[in-house]
């Protein structure tokens, strides 16, 4: 029995392995992903009834396991698991990264399909995977760790077979690229518009990615349009340089400036992503962040808590410097809980702060009615989501006082 374990989710983690020893007391009980990866050690003693972990990508570890497990092989054979062993725990070597290009379909004929479903995609959905890894490393990313750094490209014409499959045999509409940065390789995102458009595939897509690399490869910007790319999600973070270095971001705000103007050329969504609640934030950063959103006039500036997951670079020197205490409430790990207050903030002043920015930007008189009155469907949908989202929270908890 296996499951996948994201930091957030690990309460419900530990009751579904519960069940699944009472329901099945003889199977060996599975734990992998990102949040196991780098606890070990915790998890195995806080999670008795899980018998193995698979660290890292378990694509090609998760079948040596049952192949090893099915001929009572020593688990030692197996690369890249951790177990106990005599009172002690074992952890095997981690194999090569493994090359995604190599992958075959994935089972999708496996998965309940049609359950699929996110409203602010247009409704019917599927995720591809078009590459592996990032070659940045931003102090507060866990991703680059899990994929021990780089970038790994699928092979385009595998994802454009996905997307095919995916379109046309189960009705999802709308493709979200989960990658950690699509748009590193130019030559890798035109590969897969042009196999789009070869195939003539009637799809929405959209994809997470870097400002900066956005501005390098612009001249494949009227390809990514016609192939569908309706929406892009830029990681902005910060409002300044400074803030940004801090973060080890590499980004400058010119450079944001310069992406966000060429997708409006283009009439391509952009939600600006922004952090809050970072180690060195003051009133004076939430005010620059709102003011940079209204300036630079973000489609979808996006406001979210400075949140430490186990592996990242901050997460680690915060447990040793004792500012982060383990085992974490990992439940408030969750992009909407201050975990580490900043330095000249309260974490109460933090909470009021974000919901003052979300207000502030989304109230906007004149943004208010060009997005609801825009041309982009797209556009005028989500925004009329969002303003429907920000009047419950706003209804259920009123602004506090900023002191």
């Amino acid at each position: 029995i296996g499951m996948t374990v994201f930091t957030p989710f690990v309460p419900e983690i530990a009751r579904a392995v519960g069940v699944a020893r009472q329901a099945a007391p003889e199977a060996t009980i599975v734990l992998g992903g990102p949040h196991v990866t780098f606890t070990v050690q915790e998890t195995l003693e806080t999670m008795p009834e899980v018998d193995l972990i698979v660290r890292g990508e378990g694509d090609e570890i998760i079948i040596e396991l049952v192949r090893a497990l099915e001929a009572g092989n020593d688990l030692q054979s197996v690369a890249g698991i951790s177990y106990r062993q005599d009172g002690q725990i074992v952890e095997t070597a981690l194999p090569p990264p493994l090359d995604p290009a190599k992958l075959p379909m994935p089972a999708f004929h496996l998965m309940p399909m049609d359950r699929y479903h996110f409203a602010s995609l247009g409704g019917p959905f599927a995720t591809v995977i078009a590459s592996r890894g990032c070659p940045f490393q931003c102090t507060f990313c866990s991703e680059w760790p899990f994929w021990r750094g780089g970038w790994r490209p699928c092979d385009p014409e595998m994802v454009v077979e996905q997307i095919d499959v995916l379109v046309n045999r189960y009705g999802r509409k709308n493709i979200w690229f989960g990658d950690d940065c699509f748009n590193v390789d130019g030559d890798h995102v035109a590969a897969i518009c042009e196999g789009i458009l070869e195939r003539e595939i009637d799809v929405d897509w959209y994809y997470q990615g870097r400002a900066d690399l956005l501005v390098k490869h612009k001249e494949l910007l009227p390809l990514m349009r016609r192939s569908g790319n309706r929406m892009v999600q830029l990681g902005i973070e910060a409002s300044n340089d400074r803030q940004r270095d801090e973060l080890n971001k590499q980004l400058r705000t010119e450079t944001v400036e310069e992406a966000v103007r060429l997708l409006r050329e283009h009439d391509i969504v952009c939600q600006g992503m922004q952090i809050v609640g970072l180690p060195s934030d003051t009133p004076q950063t939430f005010e620059q962040k709102v003011h940079l959103a209204n300036r630079l006039d973000m489609d979808f500036p996006v406001f979210l808590i400075y949140t430490l997951f186990p592996g990242a670079q901050a997460y680690e020197e915060a447990v040793a410097q004792g500012a982060l205490k383990l085992p974490a409430d990992y439940v408030r790990h969750d992009m909407a809980h201050v975990q580490i207050p900043p330095v000249k903030m309260t974490a109460q002043q933090v909470y009021a702060y974000t919901r003052w920015a979300w207000i502030t930007v989304y109230l906007h008189p004149v943004r208010l009615v060009r997005n609801m009155l825009s041309g982009n469907a797209w556009r005028r949908q989500n925004w009329g989501g969002m303003l429907a989202y920000i009047g419950k929270q706003s209804l259920r908890n009123l602004l506090p006082k900023i002191r």
